[in-house]
C-alpha cells in the first residue's frame, strides 16, 4: 500500500494572525518596559496590556530577556523587516553622498529618527543591565554597534576627504560615537525640551564643526534655534 506524501500548508492568514500577535506583545512589552522597567515588568502584565494568554507571550517572541532584545531591535529599525539598518535607502544615502556637509546632515537626521524610537528602550536597557547580565550583555551590544557605525561614518568621509586634516579616525569615531548617544538625545530632548527638529540641527552643526574643515571665508554654521 502506498503511502501519500504530506504536504506542509502555510496558511496566509494563520501567519499574517501570528504576525500581528507578535506586534502586539511587541508592543505592549515596549510601553511596559520604558514606563515601569524591566525588572518590574513581568510576563503576566504584558500578555495582559496585550489581550493574550501567558503562553502566547512565550509562543510568539519567548522569555523577557528576548523580549527586550526583540523590542530594541524593532525601534532601532522602526520596523519588523528583515533589513539591517546599514542596508536601508536612509542610510546607504549616507554613503553614497559625495558632499562630506550633505553626508554630515543626512547621518544628523538618520541619528534624530533613531534616537527618537530608541533612546527610551536604551534608558531601560540601562537602567536593568546593572541588575541582569543577559540585559548588560544586550545594553553593551547596542554600545559596540553604536561605535561601528561611528567608525563606518567617519570611514566614509575620510573617503569623501572630509575630515579636519590632523583628525585621526580613532578620536573623530569617538565624538561621533558620544554625539550621537540616546542620553544626549534624552537629556536635551526630554528632559531640556528640545524639538527633535532642533536636536537634528544642533547635532549636525556639532558634528560638522568636529569633524569636517573650516568653511570657507564668509559662511558660517548656522546657528541652533528654537
Amino acid at each position: 500500500m502506498e503511502q501519500t506524501e504530506r504536504r506542509s500548508y502555510v496558511s496566509p492568514r494563520r501567519e499574517e494572525a501570528a504576525r500581528v500577535t507578535r506586534r502586539t506583545v511587541l508592543a505592549a512589552a515596549h510601553e511596559l518596559f520604558v514606563s515601569q522597567g524591566f525588572g518590574a515588568t513581568t510576563i503576566d502584565q504584558i500578555a495582559e496590556r496585550a489581550g493574550v494568554s501567558r503562553p502566547t507571550v512565550f509562543a510568539s517572541v519567548g522569555n523577557k530577556r528576548t523580549l527586550l532584545k526583540e523590542v530594541r531591535d524593532l525601534a532601532l529599525a522602526g520596523d519588523d523587516e528583515p533589513v539591517s539598518l546599514a542596508q536601508r535607502p536612509e542610510f546607504r544615502e549616507v554613503f553614497e553622498e559625495a558632499d562630506p556637509a550633505r553626508a554630515v546632515r543626512l547621518h544628523a537626521r538618520n541619528v534624530a529618527a533613531v534616537n527618537g524610537r530608541f533612546a527610551a528602550v536604551h534608558a531601560a536597557m540601562r537602567g536593568a543591565a546593572d541588575g541582569d547580565p543577559g540585559v548588560r550583555d544586550l545594553w553593551a551590544t547596542s554600545e559596540e554597534e553604536r561605535l561601528a557605525a561611528a567608525r563606518a561614518f567617519v570611514k566614509s568621509l575620510q573617503k569623501k576627504g572630509g575630515l579636519v586634516p590632523g583628525l585621526d579616525a580613532a578620536t573623530a569615531s569617538d565624538l561621533v560615537w558620544a554625539l550621537m548617544s540616546p542620553e544626549l538625545f534624552t537629556r536635551l530632548v526630554g528632559e531640556r525640551g528640545w524639538s527633535v527638529a532642533r536636536y537634528q540641527e544642533w547635532l549636525a552643526g556639532s558634528l560638522a564643526f568636529h569633524l569636517l574643515p573650516p568653511h570657507p571665508p564668509g559662511r558660517t554654521n548656522r546657528r541652533v534655534t528654537r
